[in-house]
């Protein structure tokens, strides 16, 4: 598909696709990706927000999109993601890339139909999962959170299994942003306080499966 405008290559509707994928709950889910150049990217372009996708998947605007961390912290230096992909449609999304792709969607959903939000920022901004997640040293993270610009899912350790299993994880870290984007209340003291229970909240109700946060993550020899 050529831009008539440009007369550059444009992709806005031909590489919209789905795939097949097992989350860390055992679902099969099928999952909002995008085709270009013969390989799958864990793009999601199909949302109301969506732009454009550039001449390229990497200057998207208006999408979902989700990356693996290579077992990395962002607080190192040499931190890098890679934007998840496959040469085929089937086989290539790791249980948990399709749950963190899945609970963005999901949270991403709620806040457009429950307050007419265009996505984190309110103006169809991208919204970014990262996953494979550790500490600086290279341990096992056991959280998840929201850094300013996405949201990062350690995968587990001593108190909780992967953390990108919980929508209401996924919800509760989105909110931070939308916090941020909106109130913007100090990480501190009480407004720091009221940031997380806004999040707890906005967390459970984006989660109604009940008024719990983080039991689908949290291991009882733990937390008993």
């Amino acid at each position: 598909v050529t831009d008539t405008n440009t007369g550059n290559p444009s992709f806005e509707f031909a590489g919209k696709t789905s795939t097949p994928a097992m989350d860390l709950n055992g679902s099969l889910l099928s999952l909002n990706t995008y085709e270009e150049g013969g390989r799958y990217y864990l793009l999601d372009a199909s949302r109301s927000m969506f732009k454009s996708i550039g001449t390229d998947t990497e200057e998207p605007s208006g999408v979902i999109w989700t990356f693996d961390g290579k077992n990395n912290s962002p607080s190192n230096p040499n931190f890098s993601a890679n934007l998840i992909n496959g040469s085929t449609n089937t086989g290539w999304i790791s249980p948990t890339a399709a749950s963190a792709h899945n609970n963005a969607g999901l949270a991403y959903q709620y806040f457009l139909s429950k307050n007419n939000r265009l996505s984190i920022n309110g103006q169809g901004g991208n919204i970014v999962s990262m996953i494979n997640i550790t500490e600086e040293d290279g341990s096992q993270m056991d959280n998840a959170f929201w850094n300013g610009e996405a949201m990062f899912y350690g995968s587990g350790d001593q108190a909780f299994s992967n953390l990108a299993k919980g929508l209401d994880v996924a919800g509760h870290e989105m909110s931070h942003g939308v916090i941020q984007s909106t109130a913007n209340l100090d990480y501190e003291g009480e407004s720091g306080a009221l940031n997380e229970s806004f999040a707890d909240i906005f967390g459970r109700l984006i989660d109604r499966d009940d008024w719990l946060i983080g039991e689908s993550v949290v291991k009882l020899s733990a937390f008993p």
